[in-house]
């Protein structure tokens, strides 16, 4: 009948990543600066990424990380590093405040969710890597993850570039 702690935390969580994933794409539609759309984005994608990895964490945990890795590692990084340097783009910091207080609100959200997610978390010794069988599971069980990832880190490629080089 009652929720317990946990649930109450992943509920809150879930409210909060998708409340933020409305504001950023919203955000994105109205940006004038391509730069700052692009950083967005990269919001958009971590809060995605939380949303995705909240429904079902050790489901879909590793597409989580994939979306990160994609969207956020690659895609936004490239996109705006590329828009930058190609296209003389100006970019302008104002409303620093709002900015930290969101910062420290995120973090605090952070900490709170560790310091309650802390009980539940078992020590394991951990065993050392061997990036052989690691390469080989990974091939074997998320092969198809790994071919889109690939293709999307190619496509994004040639479009930054044509973003980059286009007058």
């Amino acid at each position: 009948m009652f929720l317990q702690t946990s649930e109450i935390v992943q509920i809150i969580l879930f409210a909060f990543f998708g409340v933020m994933s409305i504001a950023f794409a919203i955000y994105i539609v109205r940006a004038k600066n391509v730069f700052y759309g692009a950083v967005s984005l990269a919001f958009l994608g971590v809060s995605v990424a939380a949303l995705i990895a909240l429904e079902a964490p050790t489901t879909y945990g590793i597409y989580s990380v994939f979306h990160i890795l994609l969207y956020v590692g690659a895609t936004v990084t490239f996109l705006a590093i590329s828009l930058v340097m190609f296209k003389d783009l100006e970019i302008k910091i104002v409303g620093r405040g709002i900015g930290v207080l969101a910062g420290v609100a995120i973090a605090l959200l952070f900490l709170i969710t560790i310091y309650l997610s802390l009980p539940q978390i078992s020590i394991v010794s951990l065993k050392p890597v061997n990036f052989t069988t690691l390469a080989d599971d990974l091939l074997a069980t998320y092969w198809f993850p790994i071919v889109i990832l690939i293709i999307a880190l190619l496509t994004t490629l040639i479009e930054a570039i044509a973003l980059a080089r286009r007058d």
